[in-house]
């Protein structure tokens, strides 16, 4: 979901006692990093915990920042590889709410079917749906199947976080894949 569903506490002390000891530990290596860091997160009793860093753009979590970005991301990932996203403007982010649910393949994460047709998935779902291939293909007869774990991304954006989930999980009901499966309480804590 984008904005990250928390508190601007919870943001400030990621950013202290996770982000910058991570960036000053990368330039007293002499490390010149320049890419995406995506940190995954676990809050529990204890607090804020990092499970992993990731050197790219991440499957779901990259697709809601997509649909909320306003700007074209190439000049930014141009200027990030070639040293010069300090010059460029802040990124302009669209109003509301962004989620992402993820269709997987029967059998995921262990021994994801493959291979099963998927109906309905690229059908016209509205200015404010984009359905984005994880893993998927196309067989010789055109049909859409399962080609993955993760397989299909549904993103929905929407002025509210209610909105934005009803637009959502509406798209998934018009997919046709009996072999498919998700998650249902995707931003459950964000109506709260």
């Amino acid at each position: 979901m984008s904005p990250a569903w928390t508190s601007d506490a919870l943001i400030t002390r990621v950013v202290r006692e996770i982000l910058e000891p991570t960036v000053r530990g990368l330039t007293a290596d002499g490390i010149d990093y320049r890419g995406v860091l995506y940190a995954g997160l676990m809050l529990g009793e204890t607090g804020v915990r990092l499970v992993e860093f990731n050197a790219r753009f991440g499957d779901p979590e990259c697709q809601v920042l997509m649909l909320r970005l306003a700007d074209d991301v190439v000049p930014y990932l141009k200027a990030c590889a070639n040293g010069g996203l300090a010059a460029l403007p802040p990124p302009t982010w669209r109003e509301g709410v962004a989620i992402c649910v993820v269709l997987a393949a029967r059998g995921y994460p262990e021994a994801p079917l493959a291979g099963t047709v998927i109906k309905g998935a690229d059908q016209d779902f509205g200015d404010h749906v984009v359905v984005f291939h994880a893993g998927t293909a196309r067989r010789e007869d055109g049909a859409l199947v399962a080609a993955g774990g993760r397989v299909l991304n549904v993103c929905a954006l929407g002025p509210t976080v209610k909105t934005a989930r009803e637009r959502a999980y509406g798209a998934i009901a018009r997919i046709d894949w009996p072999e498919g499966f998700h998650r249902s309480d995707i931003g459950w804590r964000a109506l709260e």
